[in-house]
């Protein structure tokens, strides 16, 4: 077990998630376009989905290395 990679591991989820519960509460308080608002939350959520499925990768290599 790795506890480096576990480290980076949550710490990556965390963020992820951070960022989508962030998000959620900034973005009704913007005043863009609809189309503008639409690119924003693919943009972030490709960010977040990133941050999660990396963080889910490196606790699986901490915990099996």
């Amino acid at each position: 077990m790795s506890t480096e990679l576990l480290a980076f591991g949550i710490s990556a989820l965390a963020l992820g998630i951070g960022v989508l519960v962030a998000t959620r509460r900034f973005y009704p308080r913007l005043d863009v376009p609809e189309d503008v608002e639409s690119s924003l939350q693919a943009l972030t959520s490709m960010i977040a989905g990133i941050l999660l499925l990396t963080g889910l990768g490196l606790i699986l290599l901490g915990l099996f290395t």
